[in-house]
């Protein structure tokens, strides 16, 4: 069953984006019902105008953790970047927050200048794999901002770290991946210094969208 986003009820009735309505257009959606999110919640519809959907029931549908998963993600090349926020939709991240360490590429920050594609990208993840809410995507911030985050479980990827696995997580965490050119010691020392786990993925060294995946895939 098809689903969709909207932020537009009125009398019973969705309010169709134009996007949508492309959309509804080319998968020739005409009698069949579909499903529309609406604050989080899904609702069963039927397309009874081009741009309106009318609510036929609410559905009982929960795909979310039940505790927050906020993944930081450094400045890195576009294309990567784009993947890594795709897949952190998709696994269920509920915040995502990019990052500028030592070893970023400065020419890497042209990554957030079109910030509406990022967020289409997101949203659009979240709506392919049956998310209740898209993720919010927070103003990029510094290193040293992130690690002191209020964020009870604090855990960083980092290669040189020996016999550190990350275990099964199922509370409240923020993980963090580290650019092209990994972290330096000093930022490895202040981050264990503000509480943050410092735990190896593999003996392989992983790009920062896989290893995203990796810690994503321990989420309970």
């Amino acid at each position: 069953m098809y689903k969709f986003y909207c932020d537009k009820l009125i009398d019973g009735y969705f309010e169709l984006d134009e996007e949508t309505q492309k959309h509804l257009k080319v998968v020739r959606i005409k009698n069949e019902s579909f499903l529309i999110n609406y604050q989080n919640q899904f609702y069963e519809c039927i397309l009874e105008f081009s741009s309106k959907a009318k609510i036929i029931k609410k559905m009982d549908i929960n795909n979310e953790a039940n505790f927050e998963i906020i993944v930081a993600i450094p400045v890195i090349k576009q294309t990567n970047f784009e993947i890594a926020i795709q897949k952190a939709t998709e696994l269920g991240a509920t915040k995502i927050i990019p990052f500028i360490s030592k070893f970023c590429d400065s020419q890497n920050l042209k990554t957030m200048s079109n910030k509406n594609r990022l967020l289409k990208i997101i949203k659009e993840a979240a709506q392919q794999s049956f998310r209740n809410k898209i993720p919010e995507f927070a103003e990029l911030i510094m290193f040293d901002q992130l690690i002191k985050l209020n964020v009870k479980n604090k855990i960083l990827a980092y290669e040189n770290k020996k016999k550190s696995p990350i275990s099964e997580i199922n509370e409240n965490v923020l993980l963090i991946v580290g650019p092209e050119g990994g972290f330096s010691s000093a930022e490895i020392d202040d981050a264990t210094k503000a509480n943050v786990k410092i735990v190896s993925l593999t003996k392989t060294i992983l790009r920062a969208e896989t290893a995203l995946i990796y810690m994503l895939a321990k989420i309970n």
